[in-house]
């Protein structure tokens, strides 16, 4: 992804700008003369997800049929797979 370069007197002259765009996922690069100096992106989310959106996520998930997957990864490794049944 190119990001535009922007010098530092832009940076500070237009911060409010800049900074509005990069919340809305833009990314800059801060270049002093010919050499990039900095890089502004936004921040990283949070880590975490709570109960709710993993439970949210995992019911969008589609069912596994146990005995298909087991003949399929059958298939795949020649039979060489022990299941403990």
């Amino acid at each position: 992804m190119l990001m535009p370069d922007i010098t530092p007197s832009e940076l500070r002259n237009h911060s409010s700008r800049i900074l509005s765009r990069v919340e809305r996922g833009e990314r800059f690069t801060v270049v002093r003369g010919n050499t990039p100096t900095a890089e502004v992106i936004p921040a990283q989310g949070r880590a975490y997800r709570t109960r709710a959106e993993v439970a949210a996520a995992v019911a969008t998930l589609p069912t596994v049929d146990a005995e298909e997957l087991r003949a399929d990864l059958e298939v795949a490794v020649d039979g060489d797979v022990v299941f403990d049944d």
